[in-house]
């Protein structure tokens, strides 16, 4: 979520992450797609003109609207995740039925629905404050509050609304 943190930024942070998403949503049929693991995007002096720039590179419509350029972020990024759990289940040799998004990450209901769509599993979105919440698990299980870590997942699933995205 570097990527959309840094346009917006760019953008004077003069819309929220959840309007982000709604830009992105209004234009899902905005076909380009960059590789978001491409180093370009790592540390660029500025994200938007890379994604425009890496468009133009690969012979792709430029994205011109804050939504185009949201969306061909969101876009890339759920392709990404769905490759990437592909990638794991090659080389673990287990499959894997559903997609933790933790963290701020997990509040992207666009692209939540996204990845779930795009990786064929069931994506559980939360906690946001996935940090905090890891820690104080943590501290549980060793004053003996709670059992074992399994029985920590089961508390923090109960306790803070997991949304369950299925796909």
């Amino acid at each position: 979520l570097w990527m959309i943190q840094q346009v917006r930024h760019e953008l004077n942070d003069s819309y929220s992450f959840a309007q982000l998403c709604d830009l992105a949503e209004e234009a899902k049929d905005f076909a380009s797609r960059v590789d978001v693991n491409d180093q370009c995007f790592m540390s660029p002096d500025n994200m938007t003109e890379e994604i425009k720039d890496y468009c133009r590179r690969t012979g792709q419509q430029v994205p011109e609207s804050v939504g185009e350029i949201a969306a061909v972020i969101y876009q890339s990024l759920s392709e990404s995740y769905a490759r990437t759990v592909e990638q794991i289940e090659a080389l673990t040799g287990k499959h894997y039925d559903a997609i933790n998004i933790v963290g701020g990450g997990s509040k992207a209901d666009y692209l939540n629905r996204l990845t779930a769509a795009k990786s064929g599993r069931t994506v559980y979105a939360g906690p946001g404050e996935a940090t905090a919440i890891g820690n104080l698990a943590v501290q549980m299980i060793r004053a003996g509050e709670l059992k074992d870590l399994l029985d920590a997942r089961r508390c923090i699933f109960d306790s803070f609304g997991v949304e369950t995205i299925k796909a």
